[in-house]
């Protein structure tokens, strides 16, 4: 563009002192150049307009992907309210219900698990969950119903969603357009059957936002909404992390850490306390976090399998997971248990976790990583990967598991425009277990935060 704005001067001055039209073709090239420069900037920025209701128009994958490639931004998104508000009919809940199936049946990798930790055999329950939508009689018995359903998979990925979780899950994917699978969800919880099942607006794509922050005095070095920085005993900090953030979330953890550890160069150790975190961003402690913590590199392998539903299939794309086909694999010679449970499965991934120190880590002490049954999800992954890797000391409880996962796919229902929510990777951890079946059991049992916090200053030799 720059060149041609020289070449452009270039000409205009030449016609300037050869020219006694000058004026009329500096005006006719001056013109050709603004059109061609707002040609230029309207393909650059071609706005989309689209209707989320238009979604269910691709008839598959391949369609929406076709679509969504040709993409130079966020489409502007189109709410338009064209069905008037009325009950589900039966047929309307029966189809509903058999969806929702079809997607679970297709996607959800712990029907295995399940039949061995509870005794449900969720698929040959078909039928009798047939049964139980036919009988219901209007929108809050189908929605009950359906929660008594999902509740039967066991997993804490797997709910009817409310009102808070959609308006939440809209503002967190409304930032990650250029992700083909979760725009794809974004563009699904806007819908009209959506907006109005839970009376919320349709939501365009945002901007990134900062988060707030606050601080205090004393043992206590920093606070925000996620995390809490203080000094338990001379000589050992804790790192309080309520939740996973996003990568464009986390800037103000991180500055706070950086500056604990500046501040604090000659901590004998560090407590990381995760407890009731039910997850969010593996990328929050696997490129962030440790990486301020540890001096070398540090890498396992878990092992990940998932069926050949659509949703399951479009993840994986999005995700840039490199996977093949399971028959191209060798189970005999892997080590993992109920290899049974991978029958109806198709694409296998070695999911190799690494983390890379920063340059320049001041931190030389040990590192302790506090649990309990609320740990989940991402939160799990980190303590799989301590665990496996011996990084940190675990102490507390078994953890929730279902950690070893490409995440939470949301779904929504055609006609009554319920979200429903579950997961798709069959993981397991290095040692064969699967991870939502065997959880993270602490090198260290302690039934409360004193308990763990005084095994922990015996260890470092300070007294109370």
């Amino acid at each position: 563009m720059k060149k041609r704005s020289k070449l452009s001067l270039l000409v205009l001055s030449f016609l300037i002192i050869f020219s006694s039209c000058a004026q009329r073709r500096i005006s006719y090239l001056e013109n050709r150049r603004e059109t061609f420069i707002q040609k230029e900037n309207k393909d650059k920025n071609e706005i989309v307009n689209f209707n989320p209701d238009d979604l269910n128009k691709f008839k598959n994958m391949e369609d929406y992907l076709s679509w969504y490639r040709k993409l130079k931004g966020p489409a502007k998104l189109s709410f338009e309210d064209k069905k008037e508000k009325k009950a589900l009919s039966q047929e309307e809940m029966v189809e509903d219900f058999n969806y929702f199936f079809k997607q679970i049946k297709e996607n959800y990798p712990f029907f295995g698990v399940i039949k061995r930790q509870y005794g449900i055999d969720f698929l040959a329950n078909y039928s009798s969950y047939l049964n139980e939508i036919k009988f219901c009689k209007n929108d809050d018995e189908f929605i009950k119903t359906m929660k008594k359903i999902v509740k039967d998979l066991k997993n804490d990925h797997a709910n009817i969603a409310d009102k808070n979780y959609v308006e939440d899950s809209l503002d967190y994917y409304s930032h990650f357009w250029k992700d083909p699978s979760m725009y794809y969800e974004f563009l699904a919880m806007n819908q009209e059957s959506v907006r109005d099942r839970y009376n919320i607006k349709g939501l365009q794509s945002s901007e990134l936002s900062d988060g707030n922050r606050k601080r205090s005095d004393g043992n206590l070095i920093y606070e925000n909404d996620n995390i809490r920085i203080e000094n338990i005993a001379n000589g050992i900090g804790m790192i309080r992390i309520k939740e996973m953030l996003a990568e464009y979330e986390l800037d103000d953890d991180m500055n706070a850490i950086d500056k604990y550890l500046n501040d604090n160069p000659d901590l004998k150790a560090i407590v990381i306390d995760i407890r009731d975190n039910s997850g969010g961003n593996i990328e929050y402690w696997k490129n962030y976090l440790l990486p301020r913590l540890i001096n070398k590199k540090v890498s396992l392998d878990n092992h990940m399998f998932f069926k050949d539903g659509m949703r399951s299939r479009m993840l994986l794309e999005s995700e840039g997971v490199v996977f093949e086909n399971i028959s191209n694999i060798n189970l005999e010679k892997m080590n993992i248990k109920h290899k049974e449970d991978l029958k109806d499965f198709t694409y296998y991934s070695k999911d190799r976790v690494e983390v890379i120190p920063l340059e320049g880590v001041k931190f030389k002490g040990k590192l302790y990583l506090l649990v309990n049954k609320g740990v989940y999800s991402a939160a799990e992954g980190l303590a799989n990967f301590c665990k496996n890797t011996h990084i940190a000391s675990i102490i507390g409880e078994k953890t929730g598991g279902d950690g070893i996962t490409l995440g939470i796919i949301n779904d929504v229902m055609p006609n009554s425009g319920l979200v429903f929510t579950y997961t798709n990777t069959l993981g397991y951890a290095p040692d064969g277990s699967i991870n939502e079946e065997s959880k993270t059991e602490p090198d260290i049992k302690a039934e409360s935060f004193n308990e763990s916090l005084e095994f922990i200053k015996k260890e470092e030799n300070i007294g109370n």
